[in-house]
């Protein structure tokens, strides 16, 4: 509103301004000459005009509106398919089976650390799967790897039909074990017809085996005491015929002696095994509960004589029984070897039995009492 009326007045003052100027100029005989009043008011004008124009319009105050009413929302209808569930596809990786593979299945012949004679024959049987992709015929080979050949060939034929993908087949070869004792061992592969060569194991370059011991061919002979050669000796220097070996009743301690005849043995023999066979015998009084242990050792006296009782401690024992069960028992014993051994090529291995304590003091006889036959069972063998 403020604004209407400023334009109007403005155009007011405008028109006036205008007439008043046209009067002027148009009284006759006047010359026009500048009117003062006229142009002071023409400026003055001119000057509002100038304001109003640089004044900021101000804008029209709003015209009040009312809100449209708030509309109900309608939930748009999806159309909702089935679930999808992903489907996880597995990819299998063909792995290409090589051509040539073998697994070993079992020793059908001769296990591992089977026992031979030197110079035995024997025939190495395994049973071996063919794992490869590559059918196995005559054209195929069984060759020695390394290790003891033990005369085997140095390659035969593997079989004398085929031997098709995941068949197993019984592959032999004929061997001599050596003639000297000891363990032995060969390896050995298959040779394809192309000359490659191939085994056990995952990447399939193991040898298979043989593994055999070599146990000489042995003697086993009884050796029995001689009774005119065995007998006892007395701590007091009596000698007797008798085996016996404890104390008296008078506290005389009693050593038992046994010559054994060897001359059967060869001199090259190698002794293996001793047992002895010492159960023939009695006993007289607790021997075991007031002597001790009966100890054995190597005695080798010749003719028996009183010289030949040992006082003292001795060393260099062989058996000790510490009861009567003991000495009844079959005893194998290893010192008893070597020291048969040591007397190879001799005619006689002599020995000497002695209870730890030599008397008890108990004015009782506490004895044991051999009888015949006293037994060694010796086993040896030769070269």
């Amino acid at each position: 509103m403020t604004r209407y009326i400023r334009y109007n007045f403005t155009l007011l003052i405008l028109l006036l301004l205008s007439g008043m100027a046209l009067a002027a100029c148009n009284f006759p005989g006047l010359e026009p000459t500048p009117d003062t009043f006229a142009t002071s008011a023409a400026l003055t004008v001119a000057a509002r005009l100038t304001e109003a124009s640089q004044e900021t319009a101000l804008p029209p105050p709003p015209t009040p509106t009312t809100p449209p009413p708030p509309q109900p929302t309608t939930a748009t209808p999806t159309e909702t398919g089935p679930t999808l569930t992903p489907t996880l596809t597995s990819t299998i990786t063909q792995t290409e089976v090589p051509c040539d593979r073998v697994t070993f299945v079992k020793d059908v012949t001769i296990p591992d650390n089977t026992e031979l004679i030197p110079g035995e024959d024997f025939t190495k049987v395994w049973q071996l799967r063919n794992t490869g992709s590559c059918t196995w015929n005559s054209a195929y080979s069984l060759v020695f790897d390394h290790g003891d050949s033990m005369g085997g060939p140095a390659s035969k034929s593997l079989t004398a039909g085929t031997v098709a993908p995941g068949q197993v087949v019984d592959i032999s070869v004929d061997l001599t074990a050596p003639t000297s004792p000891d363990t032995y061992q060969g390896w050995w592969k298959i040779r394809n017809p192309t000359g490659v060569v191939f085994g056990v194991g995952p990447s399939g370059n193991v040898a298979f085996w043989v593994k055999i011991i070599v146990s000489p061919e042995t003697t086993t002979v009884e050796l029995v005491q001689i009774d005119g050669e065995s007998g006892s000796v007395r701590s007091n220097g009596t000698v007797l015929g008798v085996k016996n070996v404890g104390d008296t009743a008078g506290d005389v301690s009693s050593q038992a002696f046994l010559s054994f005849d060897i001359s059967a043995i060869p001199a090259d023999a190698t002794i293996t095994e001793v047992a002895t066979n010492f159960g023939s015998f009695d006993q007289l009084g607790n021997p075991f509960v007031d002597l001790g242990c009966l100890d054995v050792y190597k005695h080798t006296y010749g003719s028996l004589d009183a010289g030949d009782y040992f006082a003292g401690s001795p060393s260099g024992r062989l058996i000790r029984w510490c009861s009567a069960g003991a000495i009844s028992s079959l005893t194998i014993d290893d010192d008893m070897v070597t020291a048969l051994q040591s007397r190879i090529g001799t005619n006689r291995f002599q020995l000497r039995l002695q209870f730890q304590t030599d008397v008890s003091i108990d004015a009782e006889d506490d004895m044991v009492r051999f009888g015949s036959p006293l037994k060694l069972i010796v086993t040896y063998y030769t070269p």
